[in-house]
């Protein structure tokens, strides 16, 4: 994506996104701010975001209405809202942020219902698509599986090791589609997260074939990645690498289980609920945006997976 920032563009801003009361803010700027009593971050946390390379930020003066918007997934070419302070003018807000983003260079914009949810028509009359509809599953009472033959052999990733981090890197792009792929940062920090275990599985001459990532608090446990290499989809291996997981969880304490996956994966939707997970519908979201025409992106295939880290 570009590299130009914002420094430069300020002066631009009517070039890029036309004549509109929306400026690029400063930290300066930041205590004129309509901040909710509500609102995700306090004043101090929104001025450190602006501060990050990363951030993208455009407010009304007039209003003092905002929108934030960082990378999403740790990938630099796309950048998701990560709050949106506005009512009246949330519309105009979201229309010149797409032109603003669009104009530096970003391949996608994202607006996840993780974070905030409106009206299906705000999105559609901002010019943007569905990208994603996700359902979350739920077992209320792990049933530990049986262990059977071990195909495959799973074991702890160490991001450290060059290699092993190019194998998990290289199997979780060919599994899953563009919009998914973790970046090496997204990697460092989900492993970095609290109760977290990347589990790489190989097969008996040590291919990796498969891996899982899942998080564990106690008796609570969320599958958040499954991913299978493409071509040996259809012989059991999402369902074994399923069942590591349960095991492994259960067998370290964990009773209640959660995990979410895209609506239109029936493959891993009829997986997961052979295994004994139920919808719970309350907490399913969509993620609305906007893949720009000049994207190049890698195609990717559906897999056996969860294919969201909404821990």
């Amino acid at each position: 994506m570009s590299t130009r920032n914002d420094s430069s563009m300020t002066s631009n801003l009517e070039e890029l996104i036309g004549g509109t009361d929306v400026a690029i803010p400063t930290a300066e700027d930041v205590p004129q701010f309509r901040i909710p009593w509500n609102s995700r971050f306090s004043q101090r946390e929104l001025s450190r975001l602006l501060a990050r390379a990363s951030t993208v930020a455009l407010w009304m003066p007039r209003t003092g209405e905002f929108l934030i918007s960082s990378p999403w997934r740790n990938r630099t070419e796309i950048t998701s809202i990560v709050d949106i302070s506005a009512t009246g003018s949330a519309l105009e807000l979201l229309r010149v942020w797409a032109r603003y983003c669009a104009a530096r260079g970003f391949e996608a914009i994202v607006a996840s219902e993780q974070s905030e949810k409106r009206r299906q028509e705000f999105y559609v009359a901002a010019g943007m698509e569905l990208l994603e509809e996700i359902v979350v599953y739920e077992m209320d009472r792990l049933r530990i599986p049986a262990a059977g033959q071990p195909v495959l052999t799973f074991a702890p990733v160490t991001l450290s090791n060059p290699e092993e981090r190019a194998e998990l890197e290289r199997l979780d792009h060919a599994a899953f589609p563009w919009f998914w792929w973790n970046s090496p940062e997204e990697f460092r920090d989900y492993a970095d997260a609290p109760g977290v275990t990347i589990d790489l599985g190989r097969d008996a001459v040590g291919r990796p074939l498969a891996y899982v990532g899942y998080t564990r608090f106690r008796t609570w446990g969320h599958l958040d990645r499954i991913a299978v290499q493409p071509d040996t989809q259809g012989q059991g291996l999402g369902r074994i690498a399923l069942d590591h997981v349960l095991r492994t969880m259960g067998n370290a304490g964990a009773r209640r289980i959660a995990l979410s996956t895209q609506a239109n994966n029936t493959r891993s939707r009829r997986m997961y609920e052979s295994a004994g997970f139920r919808r719970n519908a309350a907490h399913d979201y969509r993620v609305w945006g906007v893949r720009f025409p000049t994207t190049t992106q890698g195609q990717g295939t559906m897999p056996q997976h969860a294919a969201t880290d909404d821990r």
